[in-house]
């Protein structure tokens, strides 16, 4: 049963990702509230387990001699740390009790619009080389891998924009990552899982 479920709770921590931070972000303003910044971090750590869980599945597909797989692991890993990190000044802020409107506060607020900006770099290589490996091999089917090429584009046009305060590229990324892994989790529900030496217990 353990091996049935592990593959399937990194599937679905995609999507507790994704829906927990989109309400955790709420109506985009910049309050502070401890239950939203504790779902908020829960939230984006829990996008870890899915970029290696599709990282796996991107290494199986690709063979040992390829390279997207790690480059994968490596972008989303670095872009979810980087996600992370523009909450520090958000909570900086409040345990310091900085007062809203002056230049500190607003210094604190750019670092963290900064740390969100530059994330989209990293998740861009993640969704490219995810995209470039599904289409080619067909580990995942072509809308989701048409899908994480047309996110990567949307990434990298918005990392563009260093100044921008709105990041819709960042929210296309949740839309995606909810996609692929609600299509994950049902696909693991109905394969074989396997177990060592080589046979198979029905999901």
């Amino acid at each position: 049963m353990q091996k049935v479920m592990i593959p399937r709770l990194g599937a679905a921590s995609g999507a507790v990702f994704a829906i927990v931070l989109f309400v955790a972000a709420g109506n985009g303003d910049h309050s502070f509230s401890t239950a939203r910044a504790v779902a908020g971090v829960a939230a984006i750590t829990l996008a870890l387990p899915f970029v290696g869980y599709v990282s796996r599945l991107l290494r199986e597909a690709e063979g040992v001699d390829g390279w997207l797989a790690s480059a994968a692991l490596a972008g989303g890993s670095t872009g979810i740390g980087l996600k992370l990190v523009s909450i520090v000044p958000e909570l900086a802020v409040h345990r310091a009790h900085i007062a809203d409107g002056t230049q500190l506060h607003k210094a604190f607020q750019e670092l963290a619009g900064g740390a969100t900006v530059l994330c989209l770099y990293p998740l861009a290589v993640f969704c490219a080389a995810t995209a470039i490996v599904a289409l080619r091999t067909g580990v995942l089917p072509r809308w989701l891998g048409a899908g994480a090429a047309v996110t990567a584009a949307a990434l990298v046009v918005n990392g563009g924009f260093l100044a921008a305060s709105f990041v819709p590229a960042l929210l296309l990324f949740l839309v995606w990552t909810l996609a692929a892994s609600v299509y994950l989790v049902r696909r693991s529900s109905r394969e074989p899982a396997r177990v060592s030496g080589g046979a198979t217990a029905v999901a």
